[in-house]
């Protein structure tokens, strides 16, 4: 009998993440040599510090994000998958690992992710991308597998592992008129204000 029939294979598209991969547990030395054969990355690999696994991850309880941010020359990413508590990401690189590893960029407690699994970066052509780094269970976007990198749009699903989260990316400013300064001194003074409605209109206040 071939026995990489008795191999099973990822799928190549998604309905979620809650689909089950693999029952087998994670080959870190599988992952290891395949992460060395990549030339796109040198990153850290004696790091073999682990984030704690012994608790399960949370439902999520609200959306989960990651947003790149292009503001005049600086590049960040902006996210709430740590903590769900909003981060702003910065790495002068433009590099963002994903990962089990607590040496990673977004360090995530979820089984089915690999220690090194993906990344974000942003590349020459002022994109955002995602590679996945021999990932055992892949990498998705939309729910179509990541073979090589996928160019990141905005609204955009990402599942890696058991984590499922939006991309948005943000590469327009844009500058708001000013308030007049007296519906200013209102906004400013909660305490003050008699009435529970802001007019913009009245007392001669053009709008």
């Amino acid at each position: 009998m071939d026995e990489t029939a008795m191999i099973p294979s990822l799928p190549l598209k998604l309905e979620s993440c809650e689909e089950v991969f693999w029952e087998e547990e994670v080959d870190e030395s599988i992952e290891d040599s395949g992460f060395t054969k990549a030339q796109t990355l040198m990153l850290d690999l004696e790091a073999e510090d682990e984030i704690d696994l012994s608790e399960p991850p949370p439902r999520d309880l609200k959306p989960r994000y990651v947003q790149g941010i292009l503001q005049g020359t600086q590049v960040y990413l902006i996210t709430n998958l740590l903590h769900d508590k909003s981060q702003t990401l910065i790495q002068s690189q433009k590099v963002w690992t994903i990962g089990r590893n607590r040496s990673a960029a977004l360090p995530l407690q979820d089984r089915k992710m690999s220690r090194r699994h993906a990344v974000i970066l942003y590349g020459a052509d002022h994109e955002f991308y995602l590679l996945d780094l021999n990932s055992l269970n892949g990498s998705y976007v939309n729910g179509v597998r990541v073979i090589q990198r996928q160019q990141l749009r905005d609204g955009d699903r990402v599942c890696l592992g058991h984590t499922e989260f939006s991309f948005y990316v943000s590469q327009r400013e844009r500058t708001v008129d000013l308030i007049h300064p007296e519906v200013l001194t209102r906004l400013n003074n909660f305490e003050s204000r008699t009435r529970s409605l802001i007019s913009y209109a009245d007392e001669g206040i053009e709008e």
